[in-house]
């Protein structure tokens, strides 16, 4: 099944690719400098003597990757729910739920990785300092491990809500809030003791800051990788059993 959905998506974007790659590659550098342009007027420092855009690289590519997954959970999962036949379809499926919603999650997260990807390789090139080769398919592998962790939220909104309006409202809510909560534009520091406790313990956040620490000071922390997989998987059993109880219905 995972692979019948890659190559759906394979059929959608083949006759408009590269004018979708020319959007992406636009958007996130330009989404990159403009977040520079304001952020360099709050931030006073320059971390370990690093420029300041190549340290917002990584936030750059977290936050447009989160836009680019809810643009493609929305398009293949909620806007299908109007479609009665959809449901239908995934109702008499033989495969099991789990499957169902491990090959929606996988399918949307290829698309989105391979944007994050060819806009992390643009963006680096204008970028006054580079990142290694070693450092660069690490930031891909915290990158999926994000996008995985992220898509089963989406698509538990999906499955719970019904109306268009509430499934925007709380979706571009919680994209906000992911933006707070993982410290994507402010750093902890600037943050209330209150978001500041919610920053340091949420799984999200410790992959963004995980991979940071990786690239500009080469450290890490293994647990927090194996944290953010454990609840991906838990996540993935919750989704299979809310879709299961919806197609009964």
């Amino acid at each position: 099944m995972i692979k019948a959905l890659i190559l759906r998506r394979y059929w959608l974007l083949r006759n408009r690719f590269f004018v979708t790659l020319a959007v992406v590659i636009a958007v996130s550098i330009g989404l990159h400098f403009f977040l520079s342009a304001i952020l360099q007027e709050i931030y006073s420092f320059s971390p370990n003597g690093i420029p300041f855009q190549t340290w917002l690289f990584s936030n750059t590519i977290f936050t447009f990757s989160s836009i680019i997954l809810f643009i493609i959970i929305y398009r293949d999962l909620f806007d299908h729910q109007a479609n009665v036949q959809f449901l239908k379809t995934l109702a008499i499926s033989p495969n099991s739920k789990f499957k169902i919603v491990l090959s929606i999650v996988v399918s949307s997260v290829f698309e989105c990785v391979l944007y994050g990807f060819i806009s992390s390789l643009a963006l680096l090139v204008l970028l006054p300092q580079f990142i290694s080769f070693i450092h660069f398919l690490s930031f891909i592998g915290y990158l999926i491990i994000f996008l995985i962790l992220l898509a089963n939220i989406m698509i538990m909104l999906t499955i719970l809500i019904q109306r268009v309006f509430i499934f925007l409202f709380l979706s571009t809510t919680f994209l906000f809030f992911v933006s707070a909560a993982t410290a994507f534009l402010v750093d902890k520091d600037m943050s209330s003791s209150f978001l500041n406790t919610i920053i340091i313990n949420n799984p999200l956040t410790m992959l963004v800051f995980d991979i940071r620490m990786l690239i500009f000071f080469g450290d890490y922390q293994s647990l927090w990788i194996i944290i953010s997989i454990v609840i991906s998987f838990f996540w993935f059993a919750i989704n299979g059993f809310l879709l299961k109880r919806k197609l009964k219905q």
